[in-house]
């Protein structure tokens, strides 16, 4: 029973922020620098306590394996996704975690907040990103390489 007890403690404690995020819906990016772009999405969140992060991170989680489409940042910073996350999740625990705030230049809740249910209700945000700074911290921490591999 010990043994069983301890081994989902360790699956349970394994499960990340990122991985608990809400779904999120790109809706339009305008890059507002040459150093950042703001980033309009929908975010679907069950509590109003978590929604801003969520949104905050749904911002990184775009730029970083998705791209934004008709903008200079349309190709994503990271190819390898869920496999890279797996690999260097202590990288990504701190960058969800305490380090977030760092990249981000402005959050604003753009519509009131409404509890997600069955797929329609969202919150929409505009999240002003430092997207050079955060491609610059996945080079110097070895996520990404200089010439994009």
């Amino acid at each position: 029973m010990g043994k069983i007890l301890t081994i989902l403690l360790v699956l349970i404690s394994g499960i990340k922020c990122y991985a608990q995020s809400a779904d999120y819906e790109f809706i339009d990016a305008e890059v507002t620098s040459p150093k950042s772009v703001k980033i309009t999405l929908k975010t679907f969140a069950q509590t109003k306590k978590t929604v801003n992060f969520e949104a905050q991170c749904a911002a990184l989680k775009i730029i970083m394996f998705d791209g934004i489409d008709g903008t200079i940042y349309s190709r994503p910073l990271l190819n390898q996704g869920t496999m890279l996350i797996n690999d260097r999740n202590d990288y990504f625990d701190e960058l969800f975690g305490s380090r977030l705030s760092t990249f981000i230049r402005q959050t604003k809740m753009e519509s009131d907040f409404k509890k997600a249910e069955k797929g329609e209700k969202s919150t929409l945000f505009t999240v002003d990103v430092n997207y050079i700074s955060l491609k610059k911290d996945l080079e110097k921490n070895n996520i990404k390489t200089q010439l994009g591999l």
